[in-house]
């Protein structure tokens, strides 16, 4: 589709493969080539192909001429006609050992290419199913002509024991192309016998007929040997006393072997023998112990590395609240912040119990304070003596509110006259006290007392006198 901003007089199209034509809007298709746009009115010079060959596949042009001028305007547009690209080839480095064997931890360099792709098509290497990393990346090369291309991966991997038998697999995808294509080559990869921790059999029964069996990764095929004790019995043979024989290994695929040893009949010397297994090839050798038991196998005894990974993580969460538990209680917080606001203080000195006591009425707010006391605590009796008959002994209860301190020096006292002999209401600030009065502290669970010895003035012992 060419345009212009102007109505049009003449629109000529040039198609790669096809030749020069003009094209007039409202005219049925020729060689399956028409006009397509709004008319040349709006300025658009437009071509509908209805198959497309590959010769189609180029530059196109579009002349475009005007009411205003008779000069040929021209515009071009490259169009490209997808091709699917030939067979993908791969290639691998030579192994050491020999053409498509390598040895364990051996450098292998791949490469997959898809030639003459238009345009130029995606590769991709798989292991199995697995994709490799690349380490080159996708290179695209388009020869001087332009109608062919080539998309090539390269790819450094390091053989692993575990590649042995995997399948190399080249996949190419094109919009060409209806499903992808693809080209494999199956891994040889030599390495010595696999090491394995002791391996535990259960469930054996006295007197009856019972199987070692042991699972060996190797490759090429080793050569096993058992030794019981210090008796040494060759693959496919019986020992000395015709109670034990050996297998012929059995080939599982993909370098794992199944060996197994029969005992005709399970004695409990056979459970307390030490057996062990000898695999050996060209790559290296290796042991395996094995330990016979005729206990069931106990629970848990299989568990695998997920369920060991959950109870770890479990057990750390529950510290951790208990940690945090324990935290909380310890400072305050949280749900135990309930009795943070108000703590109940023993005076230490006396210039501390200035500073903080306070009866249980406070006459500077007003309101009543609830120190949290037993009733057992209200009632007790104080069974100190003081010397002095004009001396009346008074308890009361020190509450310090961590929010209110007050600010007075100065000690003040009320007598609240009462019918009651030895009833006294007292209104305390304890800033300044005589020197030589010794309060005696009183220590409970957070809740302090301090005895207060209240001395009449002299005008109330005057006054008595005279009575």
């Amino acid at each position: 589709m060419c345009r212009l901003g102007i109505p049009l007089q003449f629109c000529r199209a040039e198609i790669p493969g096809e030749q020069s034509m003009m094209l007039k809007f409202g005219e049925p298709p020729e060689d399956g080539i028409e006009y397509f746009g709004d008319g040349p009115l709006t300025g658009q010079c437009g071509v509908r192909i209805q198959k497309v060959k590959e010769s189609h596949d180029g530059i196109f042009k579009c002349g475009l001429t005007t009411n205003l001028s008779r000069t040929e305007v021209l515009g071009t547009v490259r169009i490209v006609v997808a091709k699917p690209p030939r067979e993908p080839e791969l290639i691998l480095s030579p192994g050491s050992i020999g053409r498509n064997k390598y040895k364990n931890s051996e450098k292998l360099s791949i490469t997959c290419s898809a030639p003459y792709g238009r345009p130029a098509a995606n590769v991709s290497l798989y292991l199995d199913n697995q994709p490799l990393s690349r380490e080159y990346g996708v290179t695209n090369y388009d020869p001087n002509s332009g109608n062919n291309s080539l998309a090539v991966q390269k790819v450094s991997y390091s053989l692993k024991w575990t590649d042995n038998g995997k399948t190399l697999r080249c996949v190419v995808n094109h919009i060409a192309l209806d499903h992808p294509k693809e080209i494999t080559r199956q891994l040889e990869v030599y390495y010595p016998p696999q090491p394995q921790p002791t391996i535990e059999r259960f469930g054996y029964v006295i007197g009856r007929p019972g199987v070692i069996n042991v699972t060996v990764d190797a490759n090429p095929r080793p050569r096993f040997v058992w030794r019981v004790n210090d008796e040494k019995i060759n693959e496919g043979r019986p020992d000395m006393s015709n109670r034990l024989e050996t297998s012929t290994a059995v080939d599982m695929g993909r370098g794992v072997y199944l060996v197994e040893l029969k005992i005709d009949s399970v004695q409990k010397s056979d459970t307390e023998k030490e057996y062990i297994l000898e695999a050996r090839n060209d790559e290296g050798a290796a042991e395996y112990h094995i330990k016979l038991s005729t206990s069931s196998e106990p629970e848990g005894f299989d568990l695998d590395a997920g369920y060991i990974i959950g109870i770890v993580i479990g057990v750390l969460v529950l510290l951790l609240l208990v940690f945090i538990i324990i935290f909380a209680r310890a400072t305050g917080r949280w749900c135990f912040a309930g009795g943070s606001t108000t703590r109940n203080i023993g005076e230490s000195s006396d210039t501390e119990s200035g500073r903080y006591s306070r009866t249980e009425v406070d006459s500077t707010s007003g309101r009543p304070r609830r120190p949290k006391i037993a009733l057992s605590q209200l009632f007790r009796r104080n069974k100190d003596k003081v010397s002095g008959a004009d001396t009346d002994t008074m308890r009361t209860i020190v509450s310090v509110d961590d929010e209110k301190v007050p600010d007075a020096t100065e000690q003040t006292e009320k007598v609240n006259p009462s019918t009651e002999t030895g009833l006294v209401y007292a209104e305390l600030d304890l800033t300044k006290r005589e020197q030589n009065i010794e309060p005696r502290r009183v220590s409970e669970d957070k809740t302090e007392y301090a005895e207060i010895l209240y001395t009449k003035p002299e005008e109330e012992v005057t006054i008595s006198d005279k009575k």
